[in-house]
């Protein structure tokens, strides 16, 4: 228990014991995300930000197909959607000269096929709208100072632990000291400010989630490394408006300077065009001597017009002007005994080529958030919460490889490949359309290794790795099969996104692909269509319903539905396009269930049975889980009883 005083740099006027079940520090994207997904999963959060005001600057401009999904599953994107636009195409210039304008990558991948362009100010307001909707304030003006774990012996001999936080809040003022560097991305860590009075809470808590950047102070208190390299770019930001012969306001324009410098400019929604500016490599003694406020507007006009020279380039005005370092590290932990955990940029910072960062920060906070709601609400072993790091540490160390290619790639300026960047420019245009590649700055090739969400079946041989689990829950259309309905051609009638049948947060969602089992048993003249595949056991409409509704059954008897993590959804798929007219009979109690109930629903052509690797013709069926972040936990080939009793084991094996 703190004293009601403490030394002169933390005067406190009240000390209170506050308790919550999750601490959340930072209130960036990250940290928004996870208490927006928390307390849709009914966990209670306190969010608490050392800021004031949110910043009207802006690190990230773009969030990607991946992060897309997950805003859409979480019942939040279309906000998103109307704040933000479709990424731009490319100008590439070379001096003055624009060598060609290449398209932004598309993906069949995602019915979100494109990069979406917002501001990271506004993806932050719109988070923020999102979570006072839900009816969770935020606590800014408050910092976190300390934080341990707490581990007590009890009576019989087992260990409690918990979480607790000293955070506090000036009383006049704010919490921003004057010693702290200018320069964004510096990694340092701030010190003391004195003669200040302040309000001070200790709080205890099941958990602490720390999203507060790269200085992070959680990881600092924890003393979590945080190793890496600083690069010796010396790179400058600029917002504002310019008057230039290049129209920087057509699109995304990259600039190969004549004088052997890059500079790329993206145009913002309020007129301004943000420009990022290579200025050099600069010694880690040329870094500490730099005064950032010797960097004017008059300065960066004439670093900024010599790389486009001989084109006019005139500053106007500026809202952002600042030296920026890039820092590739990564947290030598994510999760601190189980306790607290390091999401976003407290966890792994790199260059932002490619626009990774933010996204990887919220693709974080929904790996973690339904698993701490899982065991808090008691459905899951604390266990389930080590694969937080297992899955998103390979993720992160990717992420960090990617976006130093990018880089690189970007400020090069050596004959050999400014020459290469030339001619690829040139022919871009006429070959991109045609490629069709896992690109990865989309995110949707994102893979999680096996684990004990990950689990690959025992009694099957393990087939090809692009079906495997660990891999996205692909999307496609279904056609919506109603008793009405039945005499339909196959491609008439309502359609639905796969992706549309598995939304919300916490739950998980069982995929039962059918191939053409629910085909009528041919009579005695007829060749029989039934699956023939050796050592997998198959079923039909009858057996399948039955398995359907006895396993949803048990499972809703184990776990509460109220608490969003039990098992609600189960999509039968059937490829055949005939079977709309010959198995009205076989296909009504399918029909019949509610979405999420066994449901049927008709895979024109099989192309949703090809996604997943499953035959459709003649094939044994197959059932998929897919865990509450749309990757596939488990899969196992046939819908008999003793492909539902392995789907059995799996849940069984995560769930308490």
């Amino acid at each position: 228990m703190l004293s009601s005083t403490t030394s002169a740099t933390q005067v406190a006027s009240s000390v209170k014991d506050v308790n919550v079940p999750v601490l959340i520090s930072g209130a960036g994207p990250t940290g928004l995300f996870a208490a927006i997904l928390l307390t849709k999963l009914n966990i209670p959060v306190r969010l608490i930000e050392r800021h004031l005001e949110v910043s009207p600057l802006s690190k990230a401009l773009v969030i990607h197909s991946r992060t897309m999904e997950l805003f859409a599953q979480a019942g939040i994107v279309d906000r998103f959607l109307d704040l933000g636009s479709h990424l731009s195409d490319f100008h590439v210039y070379f001096g003055p000269k624009l060598m060609s304008v290449i398209p932004a990558l598309d993906t069949k991948e995602s019915h979100f096929n494109y990069g979406l362009f917002l501001e990271q100010s506004r993806t932050t307001w719109g988070l923020t709208e999102e979570l006072k909707e839900i009816g969770v304030h935020i606590d800014r003006g408050w910092e976190l100072m300390d934080t341990k774990v707490v581990e007590e012996n009890n009576a019989d001999g087992t260990t409690t632990s918990y979480v607790e936080t000293k955070i506090r809040r000036a009383l006049v003022g704010d919490n921003i000291r004057t010693t702290e560097s200018r320069i964004l991305g510096a990694i340092e860590e701030d010190p003391e400010e004195a003669d200040k009075r302040y309000d001070v809470e200790v709080v205890r808590s099941e958990y602490l989630i720390a999203t507060d950047g790269g200085k992070s102070a959680v990881r600092h208190k924890l003393n979590i490394a945080f190793p890496g390299r600083t690069l010796d770019n010396n790179l400058i930001i600029f917002d504002g408006h310019v008057d230039s012969d290049v129209p920087f306001d057509a699109g995304i324009t990259v600039i190969n300077g004549t004088n052997n410098r890059s500079m790329v400019a993206f145009p913002l929604p309020n007129g301004e065009i943000r420009f990022l500016l290579d200025n050099g490599f600069l010694t880690p003694e040329e870094h500490a001597a730099i005064k950032p406020e010797e960097l004017t507007m008059e300065v960066f006009e004439k670093l900024a017009g010599a790389t486009v020279a001989p084109a006019k380039f005139k500053c106007l005005d500026s809202s952002w002007l600042t030296y920026y370092r890039v820092n590739e590290r990564q947290a030598e932990t994510f999760c601190y005994k189980q306790r607290v955990f390091l999401a976003g940029d407290a966890s792994h910072v790199h260059s932002p080529a490619g626009g990774q960062g933010m996204n990887t920060g919220l693709q974080d906070s929904y790996n973690l958030a339904w698993k701490i709601a899982l065991v808090l609400h008691g459905m899951a072993p604390k266990t389930l919460l080590d694969s937080y790091e297992a899955e998103r540490k390979p993720v992160a160390d990717g992420i960090i490889k990617l976006s130093a290619k990018l880089l690189d790639i970007g400020l090069a300026q050596d004959f050999v490949r400014r020459t290469f960047k030339r001619i690829a420019a040139s022919i871009a245009p006429y070959i991109l359309p045609y490629i069709n590649t896992n690109n990865p700055i989309n995110m949707l090739f994102i893979r999680y290794h096996d684990n004990a969400i990950n689990q690959r079946s025992k009694s099957q041989a393990h087939i090809d790795e692009d079906y495997q689990v660990g891999q996205r829950a692909r999307d496609g259309n279904l056609r919506v099969i109603r008793k009405q309905d039945m005499g339909l051609a196959a491609q008439e009638g309502e359609i639905v996104r796969l992706h549309e049948l598995m939304v919300g947060p916490g739950i998980f969602h069982i995929l039962v692909f059918t191939s053409d089992l629910l085909l009528p048993t041919p009579s005695k003249n007829e060749r029989s269509t039934s699956p023939t595949i050796k050592g997998v056991e198959t079923t039909d409409a009858s057996g399948l319903a039955k398995s359907i509704e006895e396993h949803l059954s048990a499972w809703r008897s184990k776990w509460s539905y109220k608490t969003r993590t039990q098992i609600v959804e189960s999509t039968a798929s059937t490829s055949n396009s005939e079977c709309m007219v010959s198995t009205v009979a076989s296909t009504d109690r399918l029909a019949e269930n509610k979405a999420g109930e066994g449901k049927v629903y008709l895979d024109h052509q099989g192309c949703i049975h090809q996604k997943y690797g499953v035959v459709g013709k003649h094939g044994p069926g197959a059932i998929v889980v897919v865990r509450p972040d749309s990757y596939i936990g488990y899969r196992v080939l046939g819908a008999g009883p003793s492909a539902w009793d392995e789907v059995d084991r799996y849940l069984e094996s995560i769930l308490a």
